[in-house]
C-alpha cells in the first residue's frame, strides 16, 4: 500500500502473503522471547491476527448490507457464501487460541496454519467483494 492505496492484487494468491504481513506489521513469525530474536511477540502477534480478522467480519458485515439494501430478490447464494466466510472467520479465531497455547516446538507449523488460515480468508473476502462489486447496482 504506496500512498494510502491498496494494491490490486488481481486475483492472484502471490502477494497476499506479503499483504497479510504488512498489516500485521511483520516479516516473519513471531519469535520466542528466549531466543532473543527480533520480531514482535505472540502476544503481539496474535493481537494482529485478531485485529486483522475483525476487519474482516466488519468488511462482511458491509458486504451484507450493501447486498440488502440493493433489494435484490436473488441474493440466497450470496447470502450463503457471507455465512460460509463467517465460519471461516471462526475457525481463524479458534486457530488463533491455538496460537496462544503454542509450546515452542509447535509454534513454527501452528503459525505457518495461521497464515494459510489468514491468506485463505483474505483472499476469499477480496474474491467475493469484487464479485458483489460486478453485480450490484452501486
Amino acid at each position: 500500500m504506496a500512498n494510502g492505496k491498496k494494491k490490486k492484487s488481481g486475483g492472484a494468491r502471490t502477494g497476499r502473503r506479503s499483504q497479510v504481513r504488512a498489516r500485521q506489521g511483520q516479516e516473519g513469525p513471531a519469535c520466542p522471547e528466549s531466543l532473543n530474536m527480533p520480531g514482535p511477540s505472540r502476544e503481539e502477534y496474535v493481537a494482529g491476527v485478531l485485529e486483522q480478522i475483525g476487519e474482516f467480519e466488519e468488511k462482511l458485515g458491509e458486504l451484507e448490507s450493501d447486498l440488502e439494501s440493493a433489494g435484490w430478490e436473488d441474493a440466497g447464494d450470496y447470502l450463503i457464501r457471507l455465512e460460509d466466510l463467517r465460519l471461516q472467520l471462526k475457525a481463524a479465531r479458534t486457530k488463533s487460541e491455538e496460537l496462544e497455547a503454542a509450546t515452542d516446538a509447535a509454534w513454527p507449523s501452528v503459525y505457518e496454519e495461521m497464515e494459510a488460515a489468514l491468506l485463505e480468508v483474505a483472499g476469499r473476502v477480496e474474491d467475493f467483494a469484487s464479485e458483489l462489486g460486478r453485480v450490484l447496482p452501486e
